[in-house]
């Protein structure tokens, strides 16, 4: 029997607790959070499991489970894989690990001393759409990779939501947004450039550049309120008011994101979502909120070989999807992840489209987040690490460094 312990039941731990709970020789030992909703739920459902409402007793309680899943708040990640791996635990990591480039060295040493597996959750490495395209890529089908152009459009409903109101608005509180948001697509970008078997590719040189340009005061129409729901007379017609966002069912953030404004596990009733939006966080004017993450980024690599690569992301797109072109020396890659087609133009032959099928997808990424769960589930239950297309801790070192230079850490 395989057992589990849990940190952070938000929406992320969630998803890795309903991923790998799902095999029947996996246990759930211990549970941990500080909502006492997010708690409570977790625990009807796996009432064999310890409940702990803080990090301290959860930690002084010793190890409690093989593997420990942590998903907590950005800033909390390094202490508590650092402390874990005190005790013993293998793990399972939410990005990103550390906003601290020293940090991250001592942990990967400390994982290699205690010969410990470290998983970190770039999901999208493991998503059908991605897996599909490092597939084509390696076949030598477009012959070798010279030029990537990937753009990462969060969706102007995402961004408000989760970088403006929400968790990750502020760098007092929160990973810089290009860490946050973005390591997934540095990682994306450093192993689609490497070839298997051969040696690494490092990234060379970074340069990139980024503002916060809309998401200020002086950009608020007149008279606009501090909460939507408190009088403004923009509530109708701003394109981020908090009713528009959260209380109108044909809103892309109606299906996921009103449980999360509730700080609750699922969307309470519509007439108390909005008492708590009234005076809350996610209630809050976009152009009065303490934010200061920037809204817009440019990223430009060189990678060794001379093979190039940018990264383009921006909250002012009306969808939320990923963008990524390959230029290679005998054809292009093309494809939106969220259609799940890819394009291949061969030169001198005529172009192709290729559909990838969906597979596990129990929840969100398109899949991914299933599919991590598998290869971690896999890997728990004494299957080997593939060291190459996996995203150990030492995968993520490597990526996590060209976001730190794009950073100038």
């Amino acid at each position: 029997m395989i057992t589990t312990a849990h940190i952070g039941l938000g929406s992320r731990g969630r998803v890795y607790l309903g991923g790998l709970s799902r095999h029947s020789d996996v246990s759930v030992a211990a549970l941990c959070d500080i909502n006492p909703a997010m708690l409570g739920a977790a625990g009807k459902r796996f009432p064999q499991a310890r409940q702990f409402s803080s990090e301290a007793d959860f930690f002084a309680a010793g190890k409690l489970a093989d593997w420990l899943v942590i998903a907590t708040w950005d800033p909390c990640h390094y202490r508590q894989a650092d402390t874990a791996l005190g005790l013993g635990y293998n793990l399972i990591l939410e990005k990103p690990v550390t906003a601290n480039p020293a940090e991250l060295d001592a942990l990967c040493a400390k994982a290699k001393a205690m010969e410990a597996t470290v998983l970190v959750c770039h999901v999208l490495r493991y998503s059908p759409f991605y897996s599909a395209v490092k597939r084509i890529v390696d076949s030598g089908a477009i012959g070798e990779v010279v030029n990537i152009v990937h753009e990462e459009n969060v969706g102007y409903w995402h961004y408000a939501h989760s970088f403006v109101r929400g968790n990750w608005r502020n760098e007092e509180v929160a990973a810089p947004f290009l860490l946050a948001k973005c390591c997934h697509d540095f990682d994306l970008l450093h192993w689609l450039v490497q070839k298997p078997g051969a040696p690494l590719k490092p990234c060379e040189s970074v340069e990139a550049y980024g503002e916060l340009t809309w998401f200020r005061p002086e950009n608020a129409p007149e008279g606009a309120a501090s909460h939507c729901l408190q009088g403004c007379p923009h509530v109708k017609t701003c394109p981020y008011s908090a009713e528009k966002l959260y209380l109108r069912t044909a809103s892309p953030l109606a299906f996921w994101a009103t449980a999360i404004a509730a700080g609750r596990p699922k969307a309470p009733p519509r007439k108390e979502l909005r008492r708590i939006l009234t005076d809350g966080q996610y209630g809050r004017c976009v152009y009065h909120c303490d934010n200061d993450v920037r809204d817009h980024h440019s990223a430009a690599m060189r990678f060794a070989g001379g093979v190039t690569a940018t990264l383009s992301v921006s909250a002012f797109s009306f969808g939320f999807t990923r963008r990524t072109r390959i230029y290679g020396t005998k054809g292009e890659l093309w494809g939106r992840d969220h259609t799940m087609r890819l394009h291949i133009h061969k030169f001198g032959r005529l172009p192709r489209i290729t559909k990838i099928r969906r597979r596990n997808v129990f929840s969100g990424h398109g899949g991914a987040d299933g599919a991590f769960c598998e290869a971690a589930y896999k890997v728990m239950a004494g299957g080997a690490v593939d060291p190459e297309n996996m995203t150990t801790i030492e995968q993520t070192r490597i990526s996590h460094r060209i976001v730190y230079e794009a950073l100038g850490k």
